[in-house]
């Protein structure tokens, strides 16, 4: 019994470093992006949740007119369609 409890202790440990090593490589990808916490908030409710900090190691940055504005156009890598769009007032 005992070493059925040890081989179950070492399986949920690797666990949770693969899980760890996981969470910190997303962390890594999206702060090498150089976006800031506002430009995060994807969904514009004017808070950058921790899915949305996780989401932008997704999300790429182009620039587009918009309406003869210079605008920032961020845009999901998977496909190229636009998550947001940030324009100068």
């Amino acid at each position: 019994m005992g070493k059925i409890i040890s081989i179950f202790g070492a399986v949920v440990i690797a666990i949770f470093i693969v899980v760890g090593l996981y969470l910190a490589f997303r962390s890594v990808a999206a702060l090498r992006q150089g976006y800031s916490w506002k430009e995060m908030d994807w969904n514009n409710d004017g808070a950058t949740s921790i899915s949305e900090f996780f989401a932008a190691s997704d999300i790429g940055v182009r620039s587009v007119i918009v309406n003869g504005k210079k605008c920032r156009q961020f845009y999901a890598y998977k496909d190229g369609l636009p998550v947001k769009t940030d324009c100068p007032l």
